[in-house]
Formats: structure tokens, sequence, C-alpha cells
């Protein structure tokens, strides 16, 4: 790394890491003063909460990322043209586009962290932080009731009473297995309890019902006292995952959801659309890079205040935009693929455009 990069880097990185700490400060503080009281009353230790809200800061890090490096890169930059920096570095034939260089490429690694966390990390951190609040309101919160799961691959379906998330037990629970020729009932499998073994599930008082080809009921039920279902390979989380919110779900998992099982129209829009964005929207921290130089020669014309304005205001239209098409899109106005992309294309374009014009 030449040292004109590490110098450009050093001026932009300790603002940086304030202007990102005060915007996590500032996300716990107003979520704290919301959830203290659940806190308190459900006697949540200090470990778990801070453990909370290390996952909470996962889910606003997509916010955060493009808004703190604009504010960063402003400042930097400002600073460099202020100490006429900037205009020394071109007298000495340097590139405006030369400077740039660090600052795009700590913006691509941001972009690339962001995705990561954006498509699998957020999603579980939502679930669990959301169930956790529960937890705290409600104490058997993680016991699930009234749960139906079917299984399209092995042509299973599931109906149970009562799931306990802690023990990985369920209660009162009724199997069907149909025959893949025709589709008729083969077994009907009900149990007053199932433990989940790691593998299969252990079932408890169990009568099994077999059923001929044309799916009528065949010969007297066999029952027993405790029967290893080896066949019976759905997990709980498997289970669970088929009634939770679609937002919980990884982007790995919203794709194998949706290859894996016939859904309506608009669930397949819906899963589509965040899909989309989740890829998207952590390159807009790259695109607030492109977009930062044209504000910060504004700043250094203009005064600290007018460029911070202008970058409050980019910021408030970006995620306007954003919420605008993630609703046509999850509305079937628009493709998917638009609906995710445009915002990010279109301040993509934006930057590019602006970086051209300068001079």
């Amino acid at each position: 790394m030449r040292i004109l990069d590490r110098y450009t880097l050093r001026t932009f990185l300790l603002p940086w890491l304030c202007v990102t700490l005060g915007f996590g400060f500032l996300f716990v503080i107003i979520d704290l003063i919301e959830q203290i009281g659940d806190f308190l009353d459900g006697g949540a230790p200090f470990l778990e909460i801070l453990g909370y809200y290390i996952r909470f800061l996962s889910l606003v890090w997509v916010y955060i990322a493009p808004v703190t490096l604009l504010l960063g890169l402003l400042f930097a930059l400002y600073q460099l043209s202020r100490n006429n920096e900037i205009i020394a570095m071109r007298a000495s034939g340097i590139s405006i586009y030369r400077v740039l260089v660090p600052f795009l490429v700590l913006g691509a690694l941001i972009s690339g962290v962001t995705t990561v966390i954006t498509t699998s990390v957020a999603p579980k951190n939502q679930q669990w932080t959301e169930q956790y609040l529960t937890h705290m309101k409600r104490p058997d919160a993680n016991v699930i009731r009234k749960v139906r799961f079917r299984n399209p691959v092995n042509l299973r379906s599931w109906d149970i009473d009562t799931l306990n998330l802690d023990s990985l037990e369920i209660e009162n629970v009724r199997v069907n297995i149909v025959r893949p020729e025709t589709g008729a009932l083969q077994r009907v499998i009900i149990a007053q309890r199932g433990v989940w073994m790691g593998t299969h599930w252990a079932f408890y008082d169990v009568t099994v019902r077999h059923h001929s080809e044309l799916g009528y009921p065949q010969g007297s039920p066999e029952e027993e006292e405790v029967m290893l279902m080896l066949e019976l390979t759905e997990s709980p989380e498997q289970i669970v995952r088929e009634n939770m919110p679609l937002e919980y779900m990884t982007s790995r998992e919203m794709r194998e959801f949706l290859d894996s099982r016939p859904v309506s129209d608009r669930t397949r829009v819906d899963l589509l659309t965040q899909i989309h964005m989740r890829r998207a929207h952590p390159w807009l921290s790259l695109v607030t890079v492109m977009l930062a130089v044209p504000f910060s020669t504004q700043t250094a014309r203009k005064g600290v205040f007018t460029g911070i304005m202008l970058c409050l205001l980019l910021f408030f239209s970006l995620f306007f935009t954003m919420t605008v098409f993630k609703a046509f899109g999850q509305g079937g106005h628009v493709p998917p693929w638009i609906a995710g992309w445009f915002p990010t294309l279109a301040y993509g374009l934006l930057g590019i455009h602006m970086l051209r014009k300068l001079r």
C-alpha cells in the first residue's frame, strides 16, 4: 500500500469509526428505552442483554453502513480539501480518481461483509431477538401450539398439538403418510408424545394404522409403548421453519422453500423481492463512496453544514426509494429484481455521473 493510500485512509477511519459508534449507540439507546421494562420484568441478566444488542446491531447495520460511510468520507475529504491537500495531489499529477481507490476498495469490502450479514446472519438474529423479547413477556413462548407441517418431498403431513422448542418434544401428534404412486393414504401414525433424537423421532404410546392401495383402513391397528421412527427425519427446526415468518429465513432457505414446494404467487413474489433486496442493498455502501466526493466538493465550497444537510437529504431519499420499491415489488407492480436492484443501480449511476463531472 502506498504512503498516500495509508494517509487518506487514516484521515477517514477515525471519523468513520466515531460516526459508526455514534449511530450504533443511538439505535441501541432508542431500542433500550422501549424494551427496558420487559428486561427488568423478565429478570434478564446483563450478559443476555448484551448478546441481544450484539445481534440487534446486525439488523440495523444495513441502514447504518451507507450513511456512516458517507459522513465519514464527507469529513475526510473536507479536511483534505480545506488543507489544500487535494489541490497538492492533483498538482503532483495524481488524479482525483486515484485518490479514491482505497475508499472504493474499502466500500467494496464493507458491501461484501454486509451482503453476508443481510443474507444469512441478520434473519437468524431477527428471529432470536424477537423470540427473546416474546419470552421476556411470556415465559411459555417457546411452546408452540397447533402446528401443521407438510413435507412435499417425503409426502408426509404432520398435525401437532404442542411443540416445545426447549426440550424438542411434541405432544399429541398425527403423521399421515401417502403413497407416491397414487397419492392415496398409506399409513397413519398417532402418538401421545414424541422426542427428537437428533436424526429421527422416538414416539411414545403409538398407534399405527395401515391403509390399502385405495386408501381404506386395512387390518387392526398396531399399538406400541415406544417406537423409534427412523424414517421420520423432519427436525423440529424444519417443522417450525414452515410456520415461521418469511423474513426469518436466510436467502438460501428462501430459495430452497421456493424450489421444494408449491406456493402462492403472492408468496413467491414476496420471497423473490426479499432475496433481490438482500443481495442489492448492501452494495449501497460502495455507491455512497462514489457519491461522497461530489458532496465533499459542495462541503468545501459552502461549509460543513451544507454538506451534512445534503448528505442527510440523500440518505432519506435513498431509503424512501428503497421502501417504495419494496412495496411495489411485494405488491406485484414491478418485477422482483427491479424492486430489489433499482435503488442501488439508480443511485450508483447518479454517483458515476457526478464523478465524471468532477474537474
